[in-house]
This record gives C-alpha cells, structure tokens and sequence, in this order.
C-alpha cells in the first residue's frame, strides 16, 4: 500500500469539494484556446492533462469533462469563424495580424491546401488553431461543412488532451 501524501490528499480533497466547477473551468478553457490571440495566453494542453488527472482522482466521469472541453472550443471555432466572416475583407489588417501578417498567409495557405480536413488537424497544430476558423470564416466556407468539422476537430481535440491525465489519474486512487 502507498503512503498517503498530505499535500496530494489535500489537493485531491479540493477538487471533490469543488467538483461542480470544473466542467466550467475546461469549458472555458477550451473556448479561450479557440480565439484568436487569447489562446497564445491560455496553456490548455498542460492544464488539460493535469485537470483529467486531478478530475479522475476526485472521483469524476470522463464523458462530461469532455463534452466541456469540446463544447467550449467549438463556441470558440464558431466565434472565430464568425469574426473572419465579419471582418472578411479587412481581416488581414487587424491586430493581430497586421502586426504578424505570415500567421495570415501561414493560416490561409494551410486552409486552402487542406480545407475542412485542415480544420480538424489545426486543432493539434498550435498556431493553426485559432487562425484556421478566422480564415475559414473570412474565405466564406459554408457554415455546416465548417460546424461538421469544427465539431469533429474539437471533440478529438479534447479527448486526445483530457483523456491520458483522466487515465493516469485511475493510478491515484
């Protein structure tokens, strides 16, 4: 038998007691790494991992976290999207392109080789992430091929990042 951590119960005691707040926590999370210039703050991939782990260990369910996850970062996708559609004509010269104008030409390059399927593996392509739904959003792609693979990309994305922490976290009990 292992012995018991004070500090690691202390934390974990923490998370139970506070277990109501966490989907909104990955939720939110997921959106700020959907948006563009907020996600260069927002170190999801860290804090997604740790969150699944600690989450599992309090005694949480995988599903739900999950659906957090995703949920926030396809709102997110569907804001960005939606700016670039907004700002279509002019989005090359707002901040923070204009002041990084390859993160354009990078995003919009990627977009046009790839399409929707590129959509799906900016989620895991960092810098890719938020610009891709800017530029998808400012080329006038539908809205359902964009909502189907923003959708697919966001769920993949979050399992991918809150499933090994949610896992490691079955050895911590």
């Amino acid at each position: 038998m292992t012995p018991a951590h004070p500090i690691w119960d202390r934390v974990i005691g923490f998370v139970a007691e506070h277990m109501a707040l966490i989907e909104p926590l990955v939720f939110a999370l997921g959106f700020a790494e959907s948006i563009v210039l907020v996600s260069l703050f927002v170190p999801s991939t860290i804090l997604f991992l740790a969150i699944g782990g600690l989450h599992h260990a309090a005694g949480g369910e995988f599903l739900t976290l999950w659906l957090s996850g995703a949920g926030g970062a396809f709102l997110g996708d569907i804001l960005s999207y939606a700016l670039g559609r907004y700002f279509r004509a002019d989005i090359a010269g707002i901040w923070p392109f204009s002041r990084k104008p390859q993160w354009f030409v990078m995003a919009r390059g990627f977009f046009h080789s790839w399409g929707a399927p590129g959509i799906i593996a900016s989620k895991f392509l960092g810098m890719m992430r938020p610009f891709v739904p800017v530029v998808a959003g400012a080329t006038h792609m539908r809205w359902l091929p964009f909502l189907l693979a923003s959708a697919i990309s966001c769920l993949i994305w979050a399992g991918v990042f809150l499933g090994p922490g949610h896992t490691l976290g079955w050895f911590t009990r």
